[in-house]
């Protein structure tokens, strides 16, 4: 799934309506606020990660024994979706330029705390 989405950032037009609405789903999140994470699937692969020592006691004292892995995989697929965020976010400024002051404003407003 991770080249259609590469693909869907380099070429919105190109995507199917389903993988740009997961997208939009993944970026957005739900109304509620709780929101959808980019869901990777597939077969697992054993991989040696060196991370340090008080950083691998502190995720084992928070999530317990058997749950580590999970743990850093969905903290890996969050960075990637910050990531695509990112990417895309270069790209649609590198083809329509900043976003005008006076947008940034009427978003800012939107917000319930003013930011």
């Amino acid at each position: 799934m991770l080249p259609e989405i590469l693909e869907a950032i380099r070429d919105p037009g190109a995507a199917s309506p389903d993988l740009l609405a997961e997208l939009e789903a993944a970026v957005v999140g739900e109304a509620s606020g709780a929101g959808r994470r980019l869901r990777l699937v597939g077969r697992a692969r054993k991989v040696s990660v060196s991370m340090p020592e008080d950083l691998t006691i502190a995720v084992q004292q928070r999530v317990g024994r058997g749950e580590f892995s999970q743990y850093v995989t969905d903290a890996v697929a969050r960075q990637l979706e910050l990531d695509l965020i990112g990417e895309l976010s270069d790209l649609l400024r590198s083809e329509h330029g900043p976003v005008p002051p006076d947008a940034l404003d009427e978003a800012r407003a939107s917000w319930p705390d003013g930011r």
